[in-house]
């Protein structure tokens, strides 16, 4: 799912395809609908890069609760460790990704 997004995400860019211009819709539904920006995609899927590196499990839980959409008991047993490792990781991992899309520098700051 993560590579659909991020192809996506690099498809709207093009400017074969309107570069930075957004379609406007007409229907509220399909306003509704439409919840991240290609452009944040681009930067999670790189945050998410760094993240690997810096904690490959920490990534992995990610992974599986934002883009496979398990809950943290699915993400536990996909990853044979306990609920409360996930529940700490889901949260280190948010925090670090929050700083390092804020441009802060998450790899400063020490994951908890």
């Amino acid at each position: 799912m993560r590579r659909v997004l991020i192809d996506r995400a690099r498809q709207d860019q093009a400017l074969k395809r309107g570069g930075g211009w957004a379609r406007v819709a007409i229907d509220p539904a399909s306003i509704a609908d439409r919840t991240t920006d290609p452009v944040d995609i681009l930067a999670l899927d790189l945050a998410l890069t760094k993240l690997e590196q810096r904690d490959p499990r920490m990534a992995q839980v990610v992974k599986l609760r934002f883009f496979a959409g398990l809950s943290v008991e699915e993400t536990a047993e996909a990853l044979n460790v306990a609920a409360r490792t996930i529940n700490r990781d889901w949260i280190a991992a948010r925090t670090w990704l929050y700083h390092e899309l804020d441009g802060t520098g998450g790899e400063d700051r020490e994951a908890r």
